[in-house]
């Protein structure tokens, strides 16, 4: 994909490529892949899409003098903004940042719990056998202290369980840069390389930086 209108961002704190550009998100969105599900209650309208930015991650294959990056394209932020643009027909040529999918920094978005925090660690123990001894690369933390367990095949498992967590009320998506006393709930993070077409992870699963909210 060539891409035409755009500028070179400069972030000092993140050294990574990331540009500015103007894209058809409606003529594009076959090749435009959410790599989370997305939340039944929103607000986006009109005035938000064209005063906001699809973050989208890419892989560059050139940035000299013109922009080509590789026919798939992750929504890395902007999932409701894009089902809303898809759902209503919006043609017409929208602000978007396209960044290194691979030098972006991938976090687990916290979790805070809603239960009392030894009954929680009764529950992941008996439903998942989730414990202090480190025997496998997929954890659960508690402010922290991680619980792992080798009854978790892969990621998509792991993320599987945390949905089930968030729709028990269980635990509850609160933002990483907001200071609380909460009791807060990690996963392993996900890998930029366990994004695919076809892999779709729970509501809130990511919290990547940089950031561009506007």
């Amino acid at each position: 994909m060539k891409i035409k209108n755009y500028s070179k961002l400069m972030l000092n704190e993140h050294p990574l490529n990331a540009y500015s550009a103007e894209i058809n998100v409606l003529h594009n969105k076959d090749i435009i892949f959410p790599h989370e599900e997305t939340h039944e209650m929103n607000y986006i309208d009109y005035e938000i899409i064209k005063n906001s930015v699809i973050v989208l991650g890419v892989e560059f294959d050139s940035s000299d003098k013109e922009l080509i990056v590789k026919d798939q394209l992750f929504i890395l932020d902007g999932h409701h903004r894009f089902e809303f643009i898809v759902d209503n027909s919006i043609n017409e040529s929208l602000d978007v940042v396209l960044v290194d999918l691979f030098g972006v920094k991938i976090e687990s978005y916290n979790s805070k719990l809603l239960i009392e925090e030894e009954l929680f660690s009764e529950k992941i123990k008996s439903e998942k056998n989730f414990l202090q001894k480190n025997n496998s690369e997929f954890y659960i933390s508690i402010n922290n202290v991680k619980y792992f367990s080798d009854n978790i095949s892969d990621i998509k498992e792991l993320y599987s369980y945390k949905k089930r967590l968030l729709k028990d009320l269980v635990i509850s998506p609160i933002k990483n840069n907001e200071n609380t006393n909460e009791t807060i709930i990690n996963f392993t993070p996900i890998s930029a390389w366990d994004f695919g077409r076809d892999i779709i992870f729970p509501y809130k699963s990511t919290w990547i930086t940089p950031r561009f909210d506007v």
